[in-house]
């Protein structure tokens, strides 16, 4: 009886470490049965007003985050710099908001609306938060610690340099 335990206990502790992280894909809800991924929730057609990223590691980084607003028809990126009290808006023209709005299309990133992954087991991970809104109200926030949705590599690579080309180049790193 105890020698069946005692082959039981790797077997457990394998099982916990495969469900420590607690990533789904798409928003955070468990996937339909179904073989083919399912579609991510459709662009809205009404302009992009804010949009807010913010990813940080154990790594120290110059821009802490970013931010676009839109008002009274003028467009501006916003840098959150380290060790800076207010934030260093930069304007930027439409075809900079047409192609910021295309990385929500491209990466799927309505679908990543109430995703909220942690890894538990990391003791210095990365975390992100995400937030943007549509002129019509339509909303996505996610926010995640060591567990991310799905493209979110390659979206957050493609925000930040799509951001960081605004700054002139002394500023970007330290």
């Amino acid at each position: 009886m105890y020698r069946r335990f005692i082959w039981l206990l790797p077997l457990l502790a394998a099982f916990l470490l495969l469900s420590g992280c607690r990533h789904l894909p798409g928003n955070g809800k468990a996937p339909q049965p179904s073989s083919s991924p399912p579609d991510p929730p459709p662009m809205p057609s009404s302009p992009l007003i804010t949009l807010s990223f913010s990813e940080s590691a154990s790594y120290f980084k110059r821009v802490q985050g970013y931010e676009f607003r839109s008002e009274d028809g003028k467009h501006t990126a916003y840098f959150y710099m380290a060790n800076e009290d207010e934030p260093y808006p930069i304007p930027v023209d439409q075809a900079w908001v047409d192609t910021l709005n295309g990385f929500i299309g491209q990466y799927g990133l309505m679908g990543w609306d109430g995703f909220r992954g942690s890894d538990s087991r990391l003791l210095d991970g990365t975390q992100f938060s995400i937030s943007f809104t549509f002129a019509d109200g339509t909303s996505v926030h996610a926010s995640g610690y060591g567990c991310f949705p799905e493209n979110y590599g390659d979206a957050s690579r493609a925000i930040d340099a799509h951001f960081l080309k605004l700054l002139p180049e002394d500023m970007r790193e330290w």
